[in-house]
């Protein structure tokens, strides 16, 4: 029945690994459920066999991520067998994934200071593989989009359309098109203005050498469009992509909000307005701690 199941999966095209792995998993189960391939299963032998890896006597626990893997191995298993008529019953068919109570805020990725500051040093480091580009103005450009993506938290929509005159340095504002149209105004910080005022200074001599530049009312540029689009703002930033961390330009929208929660004390509603987030519940997420936040809490408890 097994052999089947497996030949079954190597007609679908799963790599040799992904079936060794639903191998090993429905192994783990059948042994240690003692329950074999044929036999009748059902989600109460599931949930004890969950149950015993949660709360082993003599080893360590189980992640939950591995127990979900396990469960999915077995979900495809039973999947097969009741859709052949192997077997009758699917004791699968109430059974979901266990849930970790930090599911919801480690889905939202933001960088920590010391990784922001790892981060320029990357772009700045990184050597340019695409020929006939220029070092020096990809690393400024990259260097503007990363600041005004964690220090306006703006959308990559929204950094992709923002226009020239979307900027008013002098009033120190930048108008920004979000969605459904909506506009809203975010305040340049000073930092940010330093950084907007030297790539403003570098692209206007490139005006001077490229029509293309010249030409473009858009704040970024690529080598071949006067528009540089979401898609290429994607590329470029999983390109910086961090040792153990894959980036996104959503991320730095991410880390500015929680950024800017901890500078107004948690004030939801301003950056609420600053984000342009619709509905309060969004911005809420960001209250939530990630492990290192609850980590540091607990050693800053006073020592007797």
């Amino acid at each position: 029945m097994l052999a089947n199941y497996f030949n079954y999966l190597e007609d679908k095209g799963k790599s040799k690994n992904t079936i060794i792995s639903y191998r090993n998993d429905l192994n783990s189960f059948f042994q240690e459920a003692n329950i074999q391939p044929n036999d009748f299963v059902t989600a109460a032998d599931i949930r004890k066999w969950v149950q015993s890896m949660l709360n082993p006597t003599d080893l360590k626990p189980l992640a939950t991520s591995t127990i979900n893997r396990r469960l999915n191995a077995l979900r495809s298993f039973y999947n097969w067998a009741t859709k052949k008529q192997i077997l009758q019953h699917n004791p699968m068919q109430d059974i979901q994934d266990l849930k970790s109570a930090d599911d919801d805020s480690e889905k939202i990725m933001w960088l920590t200071e010391d990784e922001f500051e790892e981060f320029l040093y990357i772009i700045r480091k990184k050597p340019v593989i695409s020929r006939g580009v220029n070092p020096e103005e990809k690393y400024r450009r990259d260097r503007a989009i990363i600041y005004l993506l964690t220090y306006a938290g703006l959308r990559v929509d929204e950094l992709s359309n923002l226009k020239l005159t979307d900027l008013d340095l002098e009033l120190k504002r930048i108008r920004v098109v979000g969605k459904g149209m909506k506009v809203r105004t975010v305040p340049i910080s000073n930092t940010l203005l330093a950084e907007i005022n030297d790539w403003l200074a570098f692209r206007a001599d490139m005006a001077k050498k490229k029509p293309l530049v010249e030409d473009s009312p858009y704040v970024f540029y690529s080598q071949r469009s006067p528009k540089f689009t979401v898609r290429g703002i994607q590329t470029m930033v999983e390109g910086y992509s961090l040792p153990k961390k894959k980036l996104t330009p959503h991320m730095f929208r991410h880390t500015f909000c929680k950024w800017m929660l901890k500078a107004t004390n948690n004030d939801i509603e301003k950056v609420r307005r600053l984000a342009g987030h619709s509905n309060i519940a969004t911005t809420s997420r960001y209250l939530k701690d990630s492990y290192s936040d609850l980590a540091d809490a607990v050693d800053a408890l006073p020592r007797f």
